[in-house]
């Protein structure tokens, strides 16, 4: 087990006031699960759900938002893939910290943390990884063999790449 520092600033504080109930409704679903395989599932399809919105065209997204659904971006309820996957790791962030675990202890939960918009969770995860080498082996099984997770995984590398062009 490897212990998960408290994030320094967390997404609650600093999201938008109209968001935050979505990342708290969003957390309460994925801590319904009873293990780390259940909510590695859950955590995948809310979000892969999400991206699928965000795909949509701006008038599609908009007749779905005047039928009841929650805006999901906390900013002008607009949006595209591009701005879901900026987003990604925040929503990552803010599920887990409504968790609030203290240890990762297992595969499925190291690979979401690894998502995460936080170092700290991150760095647990990395952690885990590196305290044996079968845990390592396990995330990268998963990686390989879960296709909702390597969909959300292609997402993410999308969101870095971008990051990583804009600071260059």
């Amino acid at each position: 087990m490897t212990a998960i520092e408290t994030p320094s600033r967390s997404v609650f504080e600093t999201s938008p006031e109209k968001l935050r109930p979505f990342l708290e409704g969003l957390a309460a679903r994925v801590a319904g699960g009873a293990n780390w395989m259940v909510r590695k599932k859950t955590v995948c399809d809310l979000l892969l759900g999400l991206d699928a919105f965000f795909a949509l065209p701006e008038a599609e997204r908009q007749a779905l938002l005047a039928d009841g659904a929650a805006a999901t971006d906390g900013e002008d309820g607009g949006g595209g893939p591009a701005d879901f996957r900026n987003v990604l790791p925040l929503y990552v962030g803010a599920i887990l910290e409504g968790l609030n675990e203290k240890v990762i202890s297992e595969a499925e939960q190291a690979a979401i943390y690894l998502l995460s918009i936080h170092p700290e969770h991150q760095k647990a995860a990395e952690g885990w990884m590196l305290s044996d080498p079968r845990h390592g082996k396990a995330v990268r099984k998963l990686m390989r063999s879960d296709r909702r997770y390597r969909q959300l995984m292609d997402r993410m590398n999308d969101h870095w790449r971008t990051t990583n062009q804009q600071t260059a």
